[in-house]
């Protein structure tokens, strides 16, 4: 018996320019897609895809071709994105997602895999993430170069023998939290505005065992008080903006700046390292910058 309209899925693949993937992808998980995946290897473009029920999928359509059009306006500049839609049965779709993530060596300690795959024993260390969420899975570059200057903050830390404290600001996944505690931070804490991505950090602490060690709350950035040894700050440039000096008061050692279009990024990087900070290292790689900033005493 051929398979009924409620037991297959589509597949929808997007290519599109780097500047507007994160609205897409945000759009692709409010409408119910099983599942997002994105491919920034790229310098020039991304490939996204999402898989939506096949029952479904006529009003989601509809809703995905106002919304292309709409982000077209906004940056008329951009190349438009091109879609591509193709069916896949219902027993073959989880495959196909998952088949898509494989471990990815990060900086030189780290190893992000999604629970169902058993990383191989080695030096590396495992940071377990669900992709299923929309929060954040290593994939991107932002997250990945704030990973590479975590490592460099904390391999400083530890040649000096300071035990040190992590605050992961706007922390989604939870992936910056958990690295830091696997990595040897005597305590974490993770904010987020968002309960969803509060929630999506717990289920992901969980998966690698530290969730009674990590200090997750939902509240705003401005509620935020207490200093740490090392924060990391995966914000947008507004967010930074208007909350830099909040920011730089909060951390004691090490600051970790992401989320930064190149078009914005030497503006950003100078507000911060006015006044008692210095930039160590930064990484700029195709759309993005972020650094590492030190706090001269």
């Amino acid at each position: 018996m051929p398979a009924s309209r409620s037991d297959q899925w589509i597949t929808l693949e997007i290519t599109a320019p780097h500047e507007i993937v994160d609205p897409i992808n945000d759009f692709c998980i409010d409408q119910g897609s099983g599942g997002v995946v994105i491919d920034d290897s790229s310098a020039r473009v991304v490939r996204i895809t999402a898989y939506f029920p096949a029952d479904r999928w006529e009003s989601v359509e509809s809703r995905l071709r106002v919304y292309l059009a709409a982000l077209e306006e906004i940056f008329p500049d951009l190349p438009a994105p091109e879609i591509a839609i193709s069916p896949l049965p219902h027993e073959e779709w989880a495959t196909a997602w998952q088949s898509r993530f494989k471990p990815m060596s990060i900086g030189e300690l780290l190893l992000v895999t999604p629970p169902w795959i058993e990383p191989i024993p080695g030096n590396r260390i495992p940071i377990i993430i669900e992709p299923a969420e929309a929060f954040g899975t290593g994939t991107h570059e932002t997250t990945q170069g704030c990973l590479v200057l975590l490592e460099d903050a904390v391999r400083e830390l530890a040649a000096r023998g300071i035990p040190f404290s992590i605050l992961d600001l706007g922390c989604g996944s939870g992936i910056l939290a958990i690295a830091g505690k696997k990595l040897g931070a005597s305590r974490v804490t993770g904010v987020d505005n968002d309960p969803m991505a509060i929630q999506s950090a717990r289920r992901n602490a969980a998966l690698n065992k530290v969730e009674h060690d990590l200090d997750l709350m939902n509240q705003p950035l401005r509620e935020c008080s207490e200093p740490a040894d090392i924060v990391a700050a995966n914000l947008d440039p507004l967010t930074l903006l208007a909350n830099r000096e909040l920011v730089v008061s909060l951390f004691k050692r090490f600051l970790i700046v992401s989320g930064i279009p190149l078009d914005q990024w030497d503006q950003v990087k100078e507000m911060f390292q006015a006044g008692r900070s210095i930039m160590k290292r930064e990484i700029t790689k195709s759309e993005w910058g972020c650094g590492l900033f030190e706090k001269v005493t």
